[in-house]
C-alpha cells in the first residue's frame, strides 16, 4: 500500500493512543495492526487487574489482624465504585474530545462511556473494539490510584465515608491523566515523559494519602513507648509485593499500547528495565537492612523492591538495564530513609504508601531528566528530547520538575478539600476510639470469626459500649467454649462406652465360665465381694451375674475384720514374649467353695478350725526359666473360728537361688471374743507353673 509507509512515520507517532494511529486507513493489513495492539493491551490490562490482589494482600499483612478483611473489603470498593466513578466522569475528563471545549486542562466528553454509541458506522468498526480496549486498560490504572490511597488510610477511616473518597480520587487522578497523556495536554504538549503513570497514577495516589494519613492522626497509642502495632502477617504482605511485582509487568510494557510499528521493542525494553530495577532495588534494602539491623527487615525488603519499580514507571520503554539498575537503587535508599523521618514526625503510615509511592514516584520522574535517551527509531517516544546524561540540556528535567510540582500541589489541594468535606458531612471520616479498638471487622462487617480470638481490649469499656460493640465477641467466645466442651463430653462418652463394652463382653465370658470373675486386661482377675451381712443379695434373681455391693461397706477405704474366707496370692511371672507382668488374684467369699482345692504349698496354721475353707487361684501358664527364678508366692489366708474368733497366717515363700531376707515372726494377742490371732511363717518355694493355655479365662480343673 503507498499510504502504508506514512503510518510507520516514527515522528509523527504518539505513544499513548486513544484513537490507534492507523484509524483513517482501511484495509486488511490494518484490520491485522488493530487485533495486534489490542490483544496486547487487553491482555496487560488483565495482568494489571491482578494487582488489586496484591495491594489487598500487602495492605492486609500490615495492619492489625482485627482489620484485616476490612481492608481486603476496601480494595473491593477500589474496583466497584471506583470503576463505576470512572466509566461516568473520570475516562471523559481525561480523554473527553468534544471540540467545543476542548482545553489543555481538562477534557470534556465520553461520559458514560459508550464506544458502540461513538462509532455506529461499518468503517469505524476497528476503532471501535479499539476504544474498547483503550478504556479497558485506562480503567485498570486510574483504579490503582484510589487503592493506593485506601493503604494510607488503614484502621481509621469508616467503610462508607472510604467509599465516597475512592470515587473522589478517580476524579482528581482524571486531570493529571489529561496533562500527562492527552494529545492536547498541557505537559504532553511541553514534551513531559511519563510511560506508566509515576506521576499520573503513583504521585497523585501518594500525595493523597499522605495528606489523608495525617489528617486522620495516627492510630491509638501508635506512637507510644509500649506500642504493640505490628504487621499481622509478613507472609501475606510479602505474597501481595509478588502478586504487584507480577502486575508492573503488565503496566510498563503494556504503556507502550501495542506491538506494531516497532513498538513491541519499547515492550521489551520494559519488560527488562522492570526486573532490573527490582532487582538494584531488593539488593540494596537488603543490604542496608543488614548493616542497620543485623538482620534482614520485612518492611524493608518490601519497601525496596516495590520503590524501586514505581520509580522506574516513567522511564521505562526507553531505558538500557544500568539505567534501572540505578534508579531502583537510588529508590530504594531513599524509601528507607524516609522511614525514620516519619516516625519522628508522629506520621502514621501502615503500608508505606509515602516511601513506596510518593517519594519514589518524585525521583522517577527526576530521573528521567538525568537518564532519558532519545530513541533511535521512534523519536516521539520521548517527544523528541532527551535527557541531561545525552543532550546536556536542562529542558527535559525543567518540564519534569515542573510537571511535578503541579501535580503534587494540585492532588494535595483537592485531596484536603475532600477530606475535610466528608469529615464534616452527616458521615464523618474517622472512626471513633472504641471501633477502633475492637476493629473494623466487627464493626463495619458484624464478623466474629478466627481474628475475633485474637482480638485485645486496651482499656476497660463502658456498659454502653459493652452491649452494642462488643456482643458479637462475647457471642462468638462463649459458643466456642459451648461447641470445646461438647467435643470434649462426646469423646469421654464415647470412650467410656467402649470401656463398658470391653468390661461386658470379658465379665459375660467370665460369668459363662462360672468362676464369677472378671480379667481386668492387665492379666488379673478381680472377683466380687459379697457382704456377709446381706447374703440375699449377693447374686441375681436367677443366680448368675456378678454380686451386688452392700451399700454399708462398698469400697469406703475403711479396714475392718470380715466374717469371711479370703485368700490373696501374688505371683511373679512372665508371658510368652519375654517380658515380665505380674498377676494377682483377690477373692472374698461369703462361704466356702467346694470345688476350690486347699493349696498345699501354703504353710501350717495354728489355731485355725478344720472346718474353715481357703480358695486359692490356680496358675494359668508357665513363666520362663530366667524369671521363674527370682518368682515370689505370697498367700495370706483367714478363717472364721466359730467360737474362739478369727485367725490369720501370712506365709511368704522365694526361691532357693535367692537368700531369703525375711525372718519369720509369730505375733499373737487375744483381746476379746471376737479378737484376731496373726502369725508369719516361711513357706517353702512355689512350684513350676503350668505351659499357656488358648484361653486363660478358663483353665483346667486339675490342680498343678
Amino acid at each position: 500500500m503507498e499510504g502504508m509507509g506514512s503510518i510507520f512515520n516514527a515522528s509523527a507517532m504518539q505513544i499513548v493512543q486513544i484513537h490507534h494511529y492507523a484509524e483513517n486507513l482501511h484495509s486488511s493489513e490494518v484490520d491485522k495492526l488493530y487485533q495486534d495492539d489490542a490483544v496486547w493491551i487487553i491482555s496487560s490490562s488483565f495482568i494489571i487487574f491482578t494487582m488489586h490482589s496484591g495491594f489487598g494482600l500487602l495492605e492486609s499483612g500490615s495492619v492489625s489482624a482485627k482489620d484485616e478483611v476490612n481492608i481486603m473489603v476496601k480494595n473491593v470498593v477500589d474496583v466497584v465504585f471506583g470503576g463505576l466513578s470512572y466509566w461516568s466522569c473520570g475516562f471523559g475528563f481525561s480523554y473527553g474530545d468534544y471540540e467545543p471545549w476542548r482545553n489543555p486542562y481538562i477534557g470534556f466528553g465520553k461520559f458514560f462511556y459508550d464506544p458502540t454509541r461513538d462509532y455506529d458506522s461499518r468503517e469505524s468498526i476497528n476503532q471501535e473494539g479499539w476504544s474498547y480496549a483503550s478504556f479497558l486498560f485506562q480503567l485498570s490504572l486510574a483504579t490503582t490510584a484510589s487503592t493506593i490511597v485506601s493503604g494510607a488510610v488503614a484502621e481509621r477511616a469508616k467503610l462508607k465515608s472510604y467509599i465516597l473518597l475512592g470515587c473522589i480520587v478517580i476524579l482528581i487522578q482524571a486531570l493529571p491523566a489529561h496533562w500527562v497523556w492527552d494529545k492536547e495536554g498541557v505537559f504532553y504538549k511541553k514534551g513531559v515523559v511519563d510511560f506508566a503513570g509515576c506521576s499520573a497514577v503513583h504521585m497523585v495516589g501518594g500525595i493523597i494519602g499522605l495528606i489523608a494519613t495525617v489528617y486522620l492522626k495516627p492510630r491509638r497509642n501508635r506512637f507510644n513507648e509500649d506500642s504493640v502495632h505490628q504487621m499481622s502477617s509478613p507472609t501475606n504482605a510479602l505474597l501481595g509485593t509478588f502478586l504487584l511485582w507480577w502486575g508492573w509487568f503488565g503496566i510498563n510494557a503494556g504503556s507502550v499500547w501495542g506491538i506494531t510499528g516497532g513498538r513491541w521493542r519499547l515492550g521489551a525494553r520494559a519488560a527488562v528495565a522492570t526486573i532490573m530495577a527490582s532487582i538494584g532495588g531488593g539488593a540494596t534494602a537488603i543490604t542496608i537492612s543488614f548493616v542497620k539491623t543485623k538482620k534482614l527487615q520485612v518492611n524493608f525488603l518490601i519497601n525496596g523492591i516495590l520503590s524501586s519499580i514505581v520509580s522506574i514507571t516513567a522511564i521505562c520503554a526507553v531505558s538500557r538495564p544500568w539505567h534501572a539498575l540505578v534508579i531502583g537503587s537510588i529508590s530504594s535508599v531513599f524509601s528507607i530513609a524516609i522511614l525514620p523521618v516519619l516516625d519522628r514526625l508522629h506520621i502514621d503510615d501502615p503500608v508505606g504508601i509515602v516511601p513506596i509511592h510518593l517519594t519514589s514516584s518524585i525521583w522517577g520522574m527526576i530521573a528521567v531528566g538525568i537518564f532519558c535517551e532519545q530513541d533511535k527509531y521512534l523519536t516521539s517516544a520521548t517527544n523528541n528530547m532527551s535527557g541531561l546524561l545525552y543532550s546536556w540540556s536542562f529542558d527535559l528535567l525543567l518540564v519534569q520538575l515542573l510537571c511535578t510540582f503541579t501535580i503534587l500541589l494540585y492532588s494535595a489541594a483537592t485531596g484536603f478539600l475532600a477530606l475535610f468535606l466528608i469529615s464534616k458531612s452527616p458521615l464523618g471520616l474517622r472512626v471513633t476510639d472504641y471501633e477502633e479498638q475492637i476493629g473494623a471487622d466487627v464493626i463495619e462487617h458484624g464478623l466474629a470469626g478466627t481474628n475475633v480470638a485474637r482480638y485485645v481490649l486496651e482499656k476497660p469499656l463502658s456498659t454502653r459500649t459493652f452491649q452494642t460493640v462488643t456482643k458479637a465477641i462475647t457471642k462468638w467466645k462463649m459458643l466456642a467454649k459451648k461447641k470445646s466442651r461438647q467435643k470434649r463430653m462426646e469423646a469421654a462418652k464415647l470412650k467410656r462406652e467402649a470401656e463398658q463394652e470391653t468390661f461386658a463382653q470379658a465379665n459375660g465370658a467370665a460369668l459363662a465360665n462360672g468362676n464369677g470373675a472378671t480379667p481386668n486386661g492387665n492379666g488379673n482377675v478381680l472377683h466380687h465381694r459379697n457382704n456377709a451381712t446381706n447374703n440375699t443379695n449377693t447374686t441375681n434373681s436367677n443366680g448368675a451375674g456378678p454380686p451386688k455391693r452392700n451399700s454399708v461397706h462398698a469400697f469406703n477405704n475403711q479396714v475392718a475384720p470380715l466374717a469371711v474366707s479370703s485368700t490373696v496370692t501374688t505371683a511373679r511371672n512372665a508371658p510368652s514374649t519375654g517380658r515380665r507382668a505380674e498377676s494377682t488374684a483377690i477373692e472374698m467369699e461369703g462361704g466356702p467353695l467346694p470345688t476350690a482345692p486347699v493349696p498345699q504349698e501354703a504353710a501350717p496354721v495354728e489355731n485355725v478350725p478344720t472346718s474353715s475353707a481357703a480358695v486359692q487361684r490356680k496358675p494359668s501358664w508357665e513363666s520362663k526359666p530366667s524369671s521363674a527364678a527370682s518368682r515370689k508366692s505370697i498367700s495370706i489366708t483367714s478363717a472364721t473360728s466359730v467360737s474362739t474368733g478369727t485367725a490369720t497366717a501370712l506365709s511368704v515363700g522365694q526361691s532357693e537361688s535367692r537368700p531369703s531376707t525375711v525372718s519369720a515372726t509369730s505375733l499373737a494377742s487375744r483381746k476379746s471374743k471376737n479378737s484376731t490371732l496373726g502369725k508369719f511363717v516361711k513357706a517353702p518355694a512355689p512350684r513350676a507353673l503350668s505351659p499357656p493355655m488358648d484361653n486363660p479365662l478358663n483353665p483346667p480343673t486339675t490342680d498343678v
